[in-house]
C-alpha cells in the first residue's frame, strides 16, 4: 500500500483527479498527508502493539516470506522453531525437521510438515472469531430460550456460525431422515390432553336399579 494504491484508493484518485466522487463536488481544505510515511505509522504502531510472540516466532519459518535470502542463511534456518511446533501439535519433531530440510532445498512438503502448514494458516491472528461466538451465544440462549441443554445449545452455535446463510439451506433431505429414524412431524398429534379411554362395564350393570 505504500508504493501502490489498491481498488479503492484508484477511484479516490480518478475522483479527486476529475473533482467530483459519488455525485459530491470535492474541494481541497487541508494539505495532503505524505502517503508512505502514514503507512509507515501504522505498520510502526501495530509492530509495537504485536510483539513477535514465542508462537509467531514458531509460525515465521513455515512461511516462505519471512525466509532469508542468502542460500548460507536458509540451511539451519527455523529448524528448531519447526521442531518445537511439532513438539506442540504431538508430531514427531524429527520428522517434521526432515521435511521441513527437504522444503528449502526440492520444494517438496512431506505429510508431516502439510500438517504443520495447515495448522499454520488455522491459527486465528485475533479474538474476532471467539467475540462473534459470544455474540451468537447471547442471541441463541436468550431469555425465552435459557431451558436448552448444553448439546442442543452446542449444535445451534455449530450451525450459526458454520452452517450456509439460511437462502442457500436445503431441510429437505434432513426432514426425511429425521422421519425415517422414527420421529413425528409436527402436525400428526393435536396438542393438548390426551382422553382417558372409557372404562368398560357390562351391559347388566347398567340396567340394575
Amino acid at each position: 500500500m505504500k508504493e501502490d494504491a489498491g481498488k479503492t484508493e484508484s477511484k479516490i484518485r480518478a475522483g479527486i483527479a476529475s473533482g467530483r466522487f459519488k455525485g459530491v463536488v470535492l474541494r481541497e481544505t487541508q494539505p495532503k498527508i505524505n502517503k508512505p510515511q502514514f503507512y509507515q505509522s501504522i505498520l510502526d504502531n501495530l509492530r509495537s502493539r504485536l510483539p513477535d510472540s514465542e508462537l509467531i516466532a514458531m509460525l515465521k519459518p513455515l512461511d516462505q516470506h519471512f525466509w532469508p535470502a542468502e542460500r548460507s542463511d536458509l540451511m539451519l534456518f527455523g529448524e528448531r522453531e519447526v521442531g518445537r511446533f511439532a513438539k506442540l501439535l504431538c508430531e514427531s519433531s524429527t520428522e517434521a525437521i526432515e521435511e521441513f530440510r527437504d522444503w528449502k532445498l526440492q520444494g517438496s512438503q512431506g505429510n508431516t510438515l502439510k500438517k504443520l502448514i495447515v495448522a499454520c494458516r488455522t491459527i486465528l491472528p485475533t479474538s474476532a472469531e471467539c467475540e462473534r461466538g459470544f455474540s451468537t451465544c447471547n442471541d441463541t440462549d436468550d431469555k425465552t430460550r435459557n431451558g436448552l441443554r448444553a448439546a442442543s445449545l452446542t449444535a445451534l452455535l455449530f450451525i450459526d456460525l458454520n452452517g450456509p446463510p439460511i437462502e442457500k439451506f436445503n431441510p429437505v433431505p434432513f426432514v426425511h431422515s429425521w422421519i425415517k429414524s422414527g420421529h413425528r412431524t409436527s402436525a400428526s398429534w393435536i396438542p393438548g390432553r390426551r382422553p382417558q379411554p372409557a372404562e368398560s362395564r357390562a351391559v347388566w350393570s347398567l340396567l340394575s336399579p
